[in-house]
């Protein structure tokens, strides 16, 4: 009799003491919660948006950013140049890029941006001829780019793309272009004089060209 008793309280102790280091577990976990956030609370400090529209024979571009973290933002450019765009083509070839067409200053720029206010940047292009374009944009920031991406279709461009056959040159400023099955000649700018040593007489060309009452003029040749 006294073996069972002695056993029972042995067995009740045991059973006492799991339950107290389970509890020491569970308060460990409470006093150290995890602390990354959820998907849904990670929230990006700048919201970019982008405008696109044709007026005055121009495509506009209209760059807004807009600070949504709640706090000020601070922006580091290397140039004087905020933000840049890219254009690419239907084909993925990319048409221009604003970095490469202006000068900027070389001055380091520091900007601060308060909880909701926007920067914008506006771009007028005034030399795409029609067609389907994909334009990015995005800042040229340090710390953040807020890259937006969008498409694009002009329709009511100066400018045409086209291909034909050279035929040859006719004078230093105009070729001959077998076009839609006539001949037909081409005014040159300078831009397509410095191009045209590249090109070979009786060779598939393309080009971008303008139209006006008295001639065509090639703008400039689309080389591979």
């Amino acid at each position: 009799m006294r073996l069972k008793i002695l056993f029972i309280v042995l067995l009740v102790g045991l059973l006492s003491a799991c339950g107290n280091d389970s509890n020491t577990i569970g308060n460990s976990e409470n006093e150290n919660p995890t602390e990354n956030p959820t998907p849904n609370e990670m929230v990006a400090n700048l919201h970019p948006s982008i405008e696109t529209k044709e007026e005055n024979n121009a495509v506009m571009i209209n760059y807004k950013v807009k600070n949504v973290s709640g706090k000020p933002q601070k922006l580091t450019f290397a140039t004087g140049l905020q933000a840049d765009y890219i254009i690419y083509d239907e084909k993925g070839k990319k048409v221009t890029q604003y970095s490469e067409e202006v000068m900027s200053t070389q001055a380091i720029n520091a900007v601060i941006i308060q909880n909701n206010q926007e920067i914008q940047n506006s771009f007028p292009i005034s030399d795409l001829y029609n067609g389907r374009y994909k334009v990015e944009v995005f800042l040229t920031a340090k710390e953040e780019q807020a890259k937006v991406v969008t498409d694009l279709t002009v329709e009511n461009s100066l400018f045409t793309k086209a291909s034909g056959i050279l035929v040859g040159q006719m004078d230093p400023h105009t070729i001959e272009v077998d076009f839609k099955g006539e001949k037909t000649a081409f005014q040159l700018t300078e831009e397509a004089i410095e191009q045209l040593p590249s090109l070979k007489e009786g060779s598939e060309i393309s080009f971008v060209y303008s139209e006006n009452e008295i001639q065509k003029t090639i703008e400039k040749f689309i080389l591979e």
